[in-house]
């Protein structure tokens, strides 16, 4: 005999079971707070076991999983309860979370659960605000983080809308510059007088070195590196004779040279890319100006970068930081991780290019870069 045994037969079967064992741990507690966390966990944790549960199907067991992630204060795995349990209502809980959390992999997850559940023009509101606060800032950083299809056409809405704060649209401009796709777009946009002044400053670089040859060509006619970009170097033979200052050199390291976004010094930085600490014990002048000018030359072992492109056209590149049988998991430029289900991923393909940029000393001037070598020169084993 075949019985149609549904995932919700089973779960209404099952409750009562994590019911009665959760009233049992409840009874050996004395205090009555203590009593509701427990019985919440318990819930919950069975509840997260169950396949295919949603908790708004059942108002108490809804009130118990929103009291159970309201306890978890900052605690991440709240974002994997809420989106299991179907949780509806806490995309307020979850943006103003993303904001605390900051640049992060948690944060990523949060906003996309919110444009998951409730759309797009939730962040489009928020990110669109005549009057935004430091918080709507720190939201339009976390969300040009994504990759995300859908995030990215929210971007290009942004960035044509001339109204928008000057900022966020700024933000737009550098999310859409990581896509080799939207170069041509970001071409035209210039052309037609939509980018703030303040983010070409930003986009030329990676413009100039597009893969895009007529992107290539357009950028150097439209945003030509300026008289101080330290793009044309002197030989290396010359470059590598001259002494810098390494207290100005440690401020570009963690200013505009952007190296802290990728890289650890001590406690200090991202850990993307191989640690700085002591690489002043490891590399030579030469090397280190060859690493940061054509840091694709040399890829350290184990920092290779791989490109993932989904069913859903959404591409990410990365270090490979785990492959499983049923997952993949990239951790990017900015250290913010994306795990792809292997039945979801088209191509999996690994890049010759560096994750490193290959314009960061167009950043800086000749005499910035060789600061910075100072300043990592000086970074010895102690």
């Amino acid at each position: 005999m075949r019985h149609n045994f549904s995932a919700k037969r089973f779960f209404q079967l099952s409750l009562p079971l994590c019911l009665m064992f959760c009233t049992a741990q409840w009874a050996k507690s004395s205090d009555t707070t203590d009593k509701q966390k427990i019985k919440d966990r318990i819930v919950v944790e069975s509840l997260m076991r169950l396949p295919n549960v949603d908790a708004n199907e059942n108002g108490e067991l809804k009130q118990t999983a929103l009291r159970y992630v309201e306890s978890l204060g900052d605690d991440p795995k709240q974002i994997e309860i809420v989106r299991k349990l179907k949780l509806k209502g806490l995309s307020a809980r979850l943006l103003s979370k993303a904001v605390e959390w900051g640049m992060s992999t948690q944060s990523v997850q949060a906003v996309e659960l919110v444009a998951q559940q409730d759309g797009l023009e939730v962040l489009k509101k928020k990110l669109c605000d005549a009057n935004p606060t430091e918080s709507t800032f720190t939201l339009a950083r976390i969300v040009a983080l994504s990759n995300k299809r859908e995030f990215l056409q929210l971007q290009e809405e942004i960035l044509s809308d001339r109204d928008v704060n000057k900022f966020i649209r700024t933000e737009a401009v550098v999310s859409l510059s990581r896509n080799n796709s939207f170069h041509p777009k970001l071409v035209q946009l210039i052309r037609d007088g939509k980018i703030p002044e303040d983010a070409k400053t930003l986009l030329g670089p990676t413009l100039r070195n597009s893969e895009n040859e007529e992107v290539r060509k357009s950028a150097k006619e439209l945003l030509p590196a300026s008289s101080g970009s330290s793009r044309e170097l002197p030989p290396m033979q010359q470059l590598v004779k001259r002494q810098g200052n390494s207290a100005e050199g440690r401020k570009l390291y963690f200013g505009v040279a952007t190296c802290s976004q990728c890289h650890m010094v001590g406690t200090e930085g991202k850990n993307v890319g191989p640690s700085l600490t002591e690489i002043g014990s490891k590399l030579t002048k030469e090397a280190m100006y060859v690493s940061i000018v054509s840091p694709s030359a040399g890829i350290s072992h184990n920092y290779e970068s791989f490109a993932v492109r989904t069913s859903d056209d959404e591409v990410v590149v990365g270090l490979l930081v785990s492959d499983t049988e049923q997952s993949i998991t990239l951790r990017d430029a900015k250290g913010i991780e994306y795990k792809f289900a292997k039945g979801d991923i088209d191509e999996l393909k690994k890049q010759e290019k560096s994750l490193m940029p290959e314009n960061l000393h167009e950043l800086i001037t000749e005499q910035g870069l060789v600061d910075l070598v100072e300043y990592l020169s000086a970074l010895k084993k102690q």
